[in-house]
């Protein structure tokens, strides 16, 4: 009776290594090589790498013989999201949805939160002349777009991967204007690089506290620096938020029979 686990985030790994301590075969499916060796750090199970469609995880749910799908992809993974659901379908097998819980925004007049990335890069350039950009690679096309628009300079924190930062050369970003640094960044280090490369407005995903969400928040807040948050997609009904509540889903769902 295996679980399979698909998501490289942090509480996805937590959630692969409890669930196979409480004696729950796991695989766990992971996007890139980087996050298999992530998840060699605490979880010693199986671990399978690679983007996957809906079709080609329902290949390996019935190669696996998978009789749960725990979705514990990034808020923002929406795409993986949708291929795992439909995967489940296809298979006929529960699908649950598990993620890290909402972190609610500080009541501050400096703060704007936006519905999609489009709203959010014209809310930057609004504050600019200087984009701290902190959503991720796939995502500069909207801000570049604006900024250029607008004459205003993006700097981009992304992965220190080398074809995310081949993808910031190809969307024209200078090396000047790209730092390759993993978070999550404590309050002091955002506040150094904010000041470093003269913000005057930070852009950030509503990823929660364990994406560093209310440290970027502060340190800009410190500063004096506006903050436009995307806000993250709606979560599925029965989406749970806890790894206690997690272990209590998966054993109503799969009871506690001797086949674990």
């Amino acid at each position: 009776m295996v679980i399979l686990l698909l998501g490289g985030t942090t509480e996805g790994r937590t959630a692969a290594r409890l669930l196979s301590a409480a004696g729950w075969p796991v695989l766990l499916s992971v996007a890139t090589p980087y996050g298999a060796a992530l998840a060699g750090e605490d979880f010693t199970g199986r671990v399978v790498v690679g983007r996957r469609d809906a079709a080609a995880l329902a290949a390996l749910i019935r190669e696996q013989e998978v009789r749960l799908v725990v979705d514990a992809t990034h808020p923002f993974a929406t795409e993986a999201r949708r291929h795992s659901k439909e995967a489940a379908r296809l298979c006929g097998i529960p699908y649950l949805r598990y993620t890290r819980p909402i972190a609610p925004l500080p009541a501050d007049p400096r703060i704007v939160a936006c519905a999609d990335f489009a709203a959010a890069a014209q809310e930057a350039v609004a504050r600019g002349p200087v984009v701290f950009l902190t959503t991720g690679s796939k995502t500069l096309p909207f801000f570049l777009a604006a900024a250029r628009a607008a004459g205003c300079r993006v700097v981009a924190r992304v992965l220190p991967e080398r074809e995310v930062i081949a993808a910031c050369r190809e969307a024209g970003l200078l090396p000047r204007d790209i730092v390759a640094l993993q978070g999550p960044l404590s309050v002091e280090l955002n506040v150094a690089l904010f000041s470093a490369f003269g913000a005057t407005v930070v852009v950030t995903k509503e990823s929660g506290t364990v994406g560093g969400q209310d440290a970027k928040i502060e340190a800009a807040l410190n500063l004096g620096i506006p903050v436009v948050v995307v806000r993250r997609p709606p979560e599925p009904p029965g989406t749970v938020f806890t790894v206690e509540e997690l272990l209590r889903r998966v054993t109503e769902i799969l009871g506690r029979g001797t086949n674990r």
